[in-house]
């Protein structure tokens, strides 16, 4: 249902009213039970009209579960039930290409990737619709899993033994892991690198070291929520809503970077983006007659 470049614009505009106050504020609400937590996000966009509801019960080992209820916001009905797994790695997907278009410069770039499951999959195609890339480098801690992803790109790729080789000198180095720990340092990276950090989207998950974060230039997609469950919240000084830029000003043209630095986006997820998502997903399954018709007023 969701194609590449649809998605990427629609995200694009996603941020941008949310930036611009064109859209209602989102809810963004954490339960926390023993051994797992509930995450749910709820976002609307007037056009197309929707609203998306994503309820995820994250368990501290193994697989989430996860489901987006999306209602038509206008006759205030129920429009559809998706499974959300393949919409959240593309709409993920979608943002990092949104935000390495903004934020990177022209030329052939080196990608780094640092995890090989589906996010990091997808990104690599959203990527290249955006991006010239030259060469790919991938990082998993289950050398097969970054071997099988390695094998079917397209482009010249190469599986590396830790994140910090992945990352030498890569102009853009994507991580999308759940890891808790540090994966990626500040010694091996380029001092104008795009660090697209897609992991770290609740309390406890870290992907990167203090010292990516020192000196960078910070944009996140949602500032006041990165500074609390994102990368922004292990900042050295102390989390700090103000040294982040807003990835939808940045496209808007309301907010410049200086350049010359490295940039670190740090990514939460937004409901706004989960609804621009659902709402290319309930266009394209009723222009094709695609899904099951359930009649909930029976």
């Amino acid at each position: 249902m969701l194609r590449w470049p649809e998605l990427i614009e629609a995200v694009a505009q996603a941020l941008i009213a949310a930036s611009t106050g064109q859209v209602a504020p989102t809810a963004v609400t954490q339960l926390h039970l023993p051994g797992a937590a509930l995450h749910v996000k709820s976002g609307a966009l007037l056009q197309p009209p929707v609203l998306a509801v994503k309820a995820n019960v994250r368990p501290e080992s193994g697989s989430a579960a996860s489901v987006i209820v999306a209602f038509n916001p206008v006759t205030f009905t129920v429009r559809a039930i998706l499974d959300s797994a393949d919409i959240t790695a593309m709409r993920t997907a979608a943002v990092a290409a949104v935000a390495a278009r903004q934020l990177a410069g022209p030329g052939l770039h080196t990608v780094a990737v640092i995890g090989a499951g589906p996010v990091s999959r997808q990104s690599l195609a959203a990527l290249a619709h955006v991006l010239d890339i030259g060469e790919i480098r991938v990082w998993s801690r289950d050398r097969a899993r970054a071997e099988q992803l390695a094998a079917v790109l397209a482009l010249p790729s190469g599986v590396y033994g830790t994140p910090d080789e992945a990352a030498a000198g890569a102009g853009i180095v994507l991580t999308a892991t759940p890891s808790r720990q540090p994966l990626l340092t500040g010694a091996c990276l380029a001092g104008d690198a795009v660090v697209l950090a897609m992991g770290s989207d609740t309390r406890g998950k870290r992907e990167l070291a203090a010292d990516v974060l020192d000196g960078a230039e910070l944009v996140a997609d949602a500032p006041a929520e990165a500074v609390k469950v994102g990368e922004l919240a292990y900042l050295p000084d102390g989390a700090d809503v103000s040294r982040c830029a807003e990835l939808g000003q940045l496209l808007a043209g309301g907010r410049r970077l200086p350049g010359g630095k490295r940039v670190v986006f740090d990514s939460v997820g937004t409901a706004v983006t989960d609804a621009a998502a659902v709402g290319l997903v309930l266009a394209t399954a009723e222009q094709e007659n695609t899904g099951t018709l359930i009649d909930f007023a029976g």
